[in-house]
């Protein structure tokens, strides 16, 4: 099988399949009587997240992290989008749809949920793609992930008092070390294991395996939860499109945010696109995972629509390329990759 084709036909359709694994779960929710399966479909969701993010950190170089200590400035500004300002932004967003909509607790919890999650090594292709710096970008994901351990249930703790909706604390923590951090530590090892067998230009011919993997999990992933929500969903058919408008708020504020805030403090161009698809763009898979596991009511909905925005915004920030490295008045004559 020749999997960069299809890890490159993934990639560009990733719109169109997230789309139809949400169409295709909420037929199949709506004709199919789950309860039966609930204990079963519990399992599957798991094991799903689990082989979803498990390829992603086989690509994760975490040797890189030796060299923080150089972009200390780039890092702090990453850090601080992706895990303070995130789901600031987002709880603004949710605050002025409210101001003309009400919101359902849950949804709006599911919602910063989708936001205060860590970035996916997706980001470490979106900024290959714009010539960014992929090792600044190796080293934001690899530390995001390490403090969501910590910033993931402070934040929906904030927020979950806020909305007067409970959430365990240690559910959340359990959550993260089985969807987040085993698959790390496998990674890790898997990838040791097949560099020592196959050879650094073996590894790489099959690197392009992962994240073809990693997309096939996530299709699955939101077939599932909208399969499993469909009747909730056809219950309150405006929900989808009412989750919509905070995302897009959110995407649309931060990329402006973070290009006006990088070139203000003086960030390089390559350093700013690792910055922004690291802090910017948010890990669904394990957004879904937590809202599986520990949510309640309308939390996983959120997460799993996050891709119909995410995608579009993210794509055309690489789209543009060009022209934001003009901003920078940076001339760089490569062809992305």
């Amino acid at each position: 099988m020749n999997w960069l084709k299809l890890k490159e036909h993934l990639d560009k359709f990733l719109p169109v399949y997230v789309t139809i694994s949400m169409l295709l779960g909420f037929y199949v929710g709506n004709h199919v009587n789950l309860k039966p399966y609930h204990n079963l479909l519990k399992t599957l969701n798991m094991l799903v997240v689990i082989s979803m993010i498990y390829p992603m950190m086989i690509n994760l170089r975490v040797e890189e992290l030796k060299n923080t200590v150089k972009l200390g400035k780039q890092l702090v500004v990453a850090l601080a989008m992706g895990l303070i300002i995130s789901p600031l932004i987002m709880y603004g967003a949710i605050w002025i749809v409210k101001l003309f909509h009400p919101i359902d607790h849950t949804l709006a919890l599911g919602l910063l949920l989708a936001v205060v999650v860590p970035c996916s090594s997706m980001s470490i292709a979106y900024t290959g793609f714009t010539k960014g710096n992929l090792e600044l970008a190796t080293i934001v994901v690899a530390l995001s992930f390490t403090l969501a351990i910590v910033t993931v249930p402070g934040w929906l703790k904030v927020f979950a008092s806020s909305y007067h909706v409970a959430i365990s604390a240690w559910l959340l923590i359990k959550t993260i070390l089985i969807v987040v951090i085993t698959p790390m530590i496998l990674g890790i090892l898997t990838r040791s294991y097949l560099i020592r067998k196959l050879g650094p230009d073996g590894f790489l011919r099959i690197r392009p395996a992962f994240p073809a993997i990693s997309l096939l999990g996530m299709y699955t992933i939101v077939f599932l939860i909208f399969m499993e929500k469909a009747k909730l969903i056809a219950s309150k058919a405006s929900i989808v499109g009412i989750a919509l408008i905070p995302l897009v708020i959110y995407y649309s504020t931060a990329l402006i945010f973070m290009t006006l805030i990088d070139r203000a403090l003086g960030i390089p161009y390559k350093d700013h696109m690792a910055i922004t698809f690291t802090s910017v763009g948010k890990n669904e898979g394990t957004a879904m995972a937590i809202a599986l596991t520990a949510g309640t009511g309308l939390m996983a909905i959120a997460p799993a629509i996050t891709p119909v925005v995410q995608i579009p915004f993210l794509v055309g920030y690489v789209k543009a390329w060009r022209g934001i490295a003009g901003l920078w008045n940076c001339r760089i004559t490569a062809t992305p990759d």
